[in-house]
């Protein structure tokens, strides 16, 4: 299928590896112009050696000087598609050691995402078409242990993103938010070994119950997920908007 794509620019976040780079990849594989955005320096510049019409920004952010810096990229640049994505707040359960940890978890998952948007939406408005997509995760349907902060603050996300959508009339600007389940990327490595560590079961072990709560019985390819991620951020999708869809192998059981 042809994405229609070909030199559009589209502003990748949490680019340095897994989901983010994934997507990246298949941006540039397509035709578009990827411009990353990450913390690491060297896997910037690793994407960009390898795929000469990127662009890179070296940037945190969760960093006042990182968003300022993304910030800067989105008033000089014209984008057809942003993916909003980045790690998460730390692991742990209710009612973690003290109310600080809360305020992180607002920080890290919501509030600088709402200051992007804030910059973005205008624009994407103004220029007529845009496309918007937030990774998030399957903890939007379906609470996962262990990570208390993240399934409240990503909750959150969702009322955001549904509110800018009914505010949308008439606007040719989509968003929809993409809830992965266990995927092999660093987020899930780190999360495996936290549990193994606190559990004393082995990482196999703990990598292997994961997917078996899943009717696949197996974990997630992030290279799969990016490819309904850059349908969604590409013109090809003319209809699809507000939506929350779970990439999760059926892990979520509600309806």
């Amino acid at each position: 299928m042809n994405l229609n794509i070909k030199g559009k620019k589209f502003l990748i976040l949490g680019a340095s590896s897994g989901f983010g780079r994934h997507v990246a990849q298949r941006v540039h594989d397509e035709g578009g112009l990827p411009v990353l955005v990450a913390r690491s320096e060297d896997a910037l510049k690793d994407f960009k050696e390898k795929n000469a019409s990127s662009s890179v920004v070296c940037a945190d952010l969760f960093s006042t000087e990182g968003l300022s810096k993304v910030l800067d990229v989105i008033e000089a640049t014209d984008f057809y598609g942003v993916l909003i994505n980045a790690g998460g707040p730390p692991a742990g359960s209710f009612p973690m050691d003290d109310m600080a940890q809360w305020d992180q978890g607002y920080d890290v998952v919501l509030r600088w995402k709402i200051e992007l948007l804030r910059s973005l939406v205008p624009r994407l408005e103004s220029s007529g078409s845009g496309r918007i997509v937030f990774i998030e995760s399957v903890s939007v349907r379906q609470p996962i242990d262990g990570l208390i902060l993240s399934n409240v603050f990503r909750m959150a996300v969702v009322g955001l993103m549904k509110s800018m959508v009914n505010e949308m009339d008439q606007k040719d600007v989509l968003m929809n938010i993409l809830a992965p389940g266990y995927h092999r990327t660093n987020r899930l490595e780190n999360l495996i070994a936290k549990q193994s560590e606190e559990q004393g079961r082995s990482e196999t072990e703990i990598a292997d119950n994961m997917a078996a709560n899943t009717p696949l019985k197996k974990l997630g390819d992030p290279a799969s997920f990016a490819e309904l991620a850059v349908w969604l951020l590409s013109p090809q999708n003319q209809y699809v908007t507000g939506q929350i869809i779970p990439v999760d192998g059926g892990l979520a059981k509600g309806v």
